[in-house]
């Protein structure tokens, strides 16, 4: 475990790496790339590199803050604007995982071949490759964190339909359709927002408002059970039991006993 004098910069290209930074625990596998921030401490939880191949570098600003004041050097063509944005990006960027990082690869083998040959220019071209590095990394975190604003609202959506409809016999293709994805796109982002595939996060949601209803002592269980989707009250008993550890019958006793 370690702190950096600047953003390290990593690319894996073979091998998976156990990766913490504070008590934040990360796998990077190979595509990956991995950003950290000066006053961030990290490595690997073993005390040892894991087997494997990666690039990396540490990009030294002459001012970086926590609080996102940045100044790359007097030899950068960044504008103060531009400065402030990469400051403000990389010092609020709590994901350190950067997933398709294939850009990374690339500036990472340019630059190893300017600093291998040193060329007529090569130091200029070193300069605009760091600017370049940075660059594509405020972007990437940009459109990540874009995506992920993005499909927030769609899981919204699709939480705010599953719940004014549960009494409906859903498919995972009924799904899919009416929130206009992919069967496979639409248990990724489920999974992303609950860890629960589609069908086990409709159960859950079944669950929860089956909850709430059995605290009202005139509701019968065959009655919830076919408002909030189950097929009988045989079968809201038994999913229920498995997942809740109890029968509603005794959920109800026990959630009126606790209310007196």
């Amino acid at each position: 475990m370690h702190y950096n004098e600047g953003i390290e910069l990593c690319y894996i290209t073979k091998g998976r790496y156990e990766w913490l930074v504070g008590e934040q625990k990360y796998l990077l596998l190979p595509g990956n790339g991995f950003v950290t921030c000066p006053w961030e401490k990290h490595g690997s939880p073993r005390e040892a590199l894991d087997l494997g191949e990666i690039f990396w570098m540490v990009i030294k600003p002459e001012i970086f803050t926590e609080d996102g004041q940045f100044y790359l050097g007097s030899w950068s063509r960044f504008s103060d604007c531009e400065n402030q944005a990469i400051g403000n990006v990389l010092s609020q960027n709590p994901k350190h995982t950067i997933q398709k990082a294939q850009p990374f690869k690339q500036l990472f083998t340019r630059l190893q071949q300017e600093l291998a040959t040193k060329e007529f220019g090569y130091y200029q071209r070193v300069c605009n490759l760091v600017e370049e590095f940075l660059i594509s990394t405020v972007r990437i975190i940009q459109n990540r964190d874009n995506l992920w604003i993005e499909n927030r609202k769609w899981f919204s959506n699709f939480d705010a339909m599953l719940k004014s409809k549960l009494a409906k016999k859903w498919t995972l293709q009924e799904m899919a359709c009416m929130n206009q994805v992919g069967i496979t796109t639409l248990t990724q982002l489920v999974k992303e927002h609950t860890g629960y595939t589609p069908a086990n996060y409709l159960i859950y949601q079944r669950i929860e408002r089956s909850k709430q209803l059995l605290t009202d002592p005139l509701r019968t269980l065959t009655n919830i059970a076919l408002d909030c989707g189950f097929y009988s009250s045989q079968h809201f008993s038994s999913t229920f039991s498995k997942w809740e550890g109890v029968t509603p019958s005794v959920f109800r006793r026990k959630n009126g006993e606790s209310k007196q």
